[in-house]
């Protein structure tokens, strides 16, 4: 059986997904904040399914009556087509409670963390892929439980507050260009949370030993190498393998685009350094704005200048976007650029 999972950006949504992989060999996962993401990530779900016994998973988050009422019609196609699909959404949102009083698939529990509700559902239904792992998920669950509908007295409170803002707060690969890599991110520090729950101080032991987590994550040193440093090889490392894919091009000049990459002047530069086939690095953010670097090939400034009604320096500079249309897709991003580009060329 084949396993498409929905779920929230924070610790409990996270926290499902965590769980889960542990039931499933064959499992995908996909991720939304709530508004207008929710549909976008499940439109890309159903293109994903396949004839294949599929479980259609959702996990914390609450769908409207309208984007329920969307899936329920969507699945009563898809199974006149031939689709074998099961539906399952596992929430504890009471702002869920009308969708869950009209459709038999949409669970709600207003007592339990969706992660809680995600571990005893599954162990109820399904055998774990690793028997030995039930003991774990279950006070993890448990520990999640604890700090997302904030039982102060509750077990593993404590450390589930820090785990929270570990996953809230991370300085992580930008989900909307790596979303994969973002996710198995919050993986690995859920999974290493497991070296600290069972020691005497456990919350604080894991808070003190963080930073150097990180680090490791990220494929560092921690005694050699600062974070800026570390997190900047990593991004490169990783901007590398979208070589292809987010190329442009301005009168002659080879670029690179990015999307909410952030941190430009460091991985821009070292990227343009470490690839000198590229002549310019030019990121954009979720309101349109530019930054452009270079690293001596071409003059940025009169790119922004002409293109994006902004200016600076010949190796970095910057601009806006007039009308720009935010897409959690990268490719309606490049896109608009790319016409940019095209019209002031």
């Amino acid at each position: 059986m084949k396993v498409l999972h929905l779920s929230h950006i924070d610790l409990d949504g996270y926290g499902s997904q965590y769980v889960a992989k542990h039931f499933f060999n064959d499992i995908a996962f996909y991720n939304a904040n709530y508004g207008k993401e929710i549909m976008v990530r499940l439109g890309e779900m159903f293109c994903a399914l396949t004839k294949e016994k599929t479980l259609f998973l959702i996990t914390d988050l609450n769908l409207t009556l309208q984007e329920a009422n969307y899936v329920q019609e969507r699945v009563c196609e898809l199974k006149i087509e031939g689709y074998d699909i099961e539906l399952k959404l596992l929430d504890h949102h009471i702002s869920g409670a009308q969708s869950a009083e009209k459709f038999y698939w949409y669970f709600l529990d207003c007592t339990r963390s969706a992660c809680k509700i995600t571990f005893d559902t599954l162990i109820a239904n399904y055998p774990l892929l690793d028997a030995q792992k039930e003991a774990w998920l279950r006070d993890f669950s448990t520990m999640v439980n604890s700090v997302d509908i904030w039982l102060s007295e509750g077990k593993y409170f404590e450390f589930g507050k820090v785990l929270m803002g570990a996953i809230s707060g991370a300085k992580d690969p930008n989900r909307l260009m790596f979303e994969d890599k973002n996710r198995e991110f919050k993986f690995e520090l859920l999974e290493r949370s497991k070296d600290f729950l069972y020691l005497p101080k456990g919350e604080v032991e894991l808070d003190n030993a963080l930073f150097l987590l990180k680090k490791e994550i990220f494929r560092g040193d921690p005694k050699k190498e600062t974070m800026d440093n570390i997190f900047a090889n990593y991004l490169v490392e990783l901007l590398k393998e979208k070589k292809k894919e987010c190329e442009i091009t301005y009168k002659g000049k080879r670029g690179f685009l990015s999307y909410m990459l952030g941190c430009v002047s460091v991985v821009g530069n070292q990227f343009l350094c470490q690839n000198p086939e590229f002549d310019f690095f030019l990121d954009v953010n979720a309101r349109g704005n530019i930054s452009l670097r270079a690293n001596g090939n071409c003059d940025v400034s009169e790119m922004a200048m002409q293109c994006f009604g902004g200016g600076g320096h010949k190796n970095a500079s910057g601009g806006k976007i007039e009308g720009f249309k935010e897409s959690f897709f990268y490719a309606d991003i490049k896109q608009q650029i790319e016409n940019i580009l095209q019209e002031k060329e």
